[in-house]
């Protein structure tokens, strides 16, 4: 280095300390709230997964020409995302336009949430465009966004979605009610007036680095931010709305019902559920780091295209470590406790789901 270490890149040093600042805090914090070796161990990993996810968003993204990327991979799923799905995210800012050309496919759902805030301020929902708000032409589709409204020459055939000046990202949610049946969409986001590629400055790269830290912590306390008390009432489902879970993280077209649970090897969770008249809806299980249950290789979740209502009209799901045939098997992998995640589409009114614990072939 052609220059004293000690006064290259201050604010980029600076901020690179708060990183590893909060990567050591953050193992402190899962040493002290694993109750076993396998949560400590999850724990740990899911730090490592969340530090590489929080790379892509803050130091890889280049708002200038962003690219959709898989926010939740089959090997990711952190978070809490839903896994019979897919997290699509690109990085943007407020002072520029983007071009979004699709396919709207054949899942059940399909969401465009833009995020505004920057820097150390909080995220919020500053616009969302949800399958049925989408114009489609032979199943295509085209979005523009920007803050201020385009000329029609710009515009063409596009639909306008009015972004803020604090601008900061456009996820995208899709449901799936049925992979080997349904069509995933397709997307391509573009830049239309991109700067030219510049040096990197001390500057941006503090700022990035600052972005990244406060991000990994965010993700990997979820459990210690969103409803904590349900760790210590196990067993039982609340009902919450999506700005319970917070605005920026869930969309307004979502109800969710949230609880955990804590059983011994011989014991089940038995959900009995009368399904709203919803298109889609899913029961998941996660971690209590709120990483989905290998649902790719275990049976950890399922949506209402894969279960059926008994006689009654009562679906009834046993989650645990082991089938006792008390209802639809959701595997647990032997985890003593978790969390387990109600999604209806389309906001239904709330909806009441009986649990019970049953040992072997009773109720306990």
């Amino acid at each position: 280095m052609d220059t004293d270490g000690n006064a290259a890149a201050p604010k980029t040093l600076e901020s690179w300390r708060l990183v590893q600042q909060m990567l050591a805090d953050l193992t402190k914090s899962v040493i002290e709230d694993a109750i076993d070796e396998r949560e400590l161990i999850e724990g740990l990993q899911v730090v490592a997964k969340v530090t590489g996810l929080c790379a892509e968003l803050s130091v890889q993204a280049d708002t200038e020409r962003p690219e959709f990327f898989d926010m939740c991979p089959d090997t990711r799923m952190i978070g809490g995302p839903n896994p019979d799905g897919r997290y699509l995210l690109a990085m943007i800012r407020g002072d520029r336009a983007y071009r979004v050309i699709g396919t709207r496919g054949s899942t059940a759902y399909l969401g465009y949430q833009v995020l505004a805030g920057t820097g150390l301020t909080p995220r919020r929902m500053s616009g969302y465009v949800s399958d049925s708000d989408l114009v489609l032409g032979s199943g295509a589709f085209e979005l523009l966004f920007s803050a201020t409204e385009p000329p029609p020459a710009v515009l063409g055939s596009a639909q306008w979605v009015s972004i803020p000046e604090d601008a900061s990202s456009i996820v995208v949610r899709e449901y799936v009610g049925d992979f080997a049946t349904e069509v995933p969409a397709t997307m391509r986001i573009e830049a239309l007036d991109p700067a030219p590629l510049q040096p990197i400055t001390d500057e941006v790269a503090a700022e990035q680095f600052t972005a990244m830290a406060w991000t990994i912590v965010k993700l990997a306390t979820m459990h210690r931010t969103i409803k904590p008390e349900l760790l210590t009432h196990p067993n039982e489902l609340v009902t919450a709305s999506a700005a319970e879970l917070g605005g920026a993280d869930t969309t307004p077209d979502n109800l969710y019902m949230i609880g955990t649970f804590a059983l011994e090897s011989d014991e089940s969770l038995v959900l009995e559920i009368r399904p709203p008249g919803t298109r889609y809806w899913n029961v998941t299980l996660e971690s209590i780091w709120h990483e989905c249950l290998e649902p790719r290789h275990r049976h950890s979740s399922v949506t209402n295209k894969a279960v059926a209502p008994d006689a009654d009209g009562i679906v009834r799901i046993a989650i645990g470590g082991r089938d006792f045939g008390h209802g639809h098997w959701l595997d647990t992998g032997g985890r003593r406790r978790g969390f387990v995640v109600l999604r209806w589409l389309d906001n239904p009114d709330p909806h009441k789901v009986q649990t019970t614990v049953r040992r072997g072939g009773a109720a306990s």
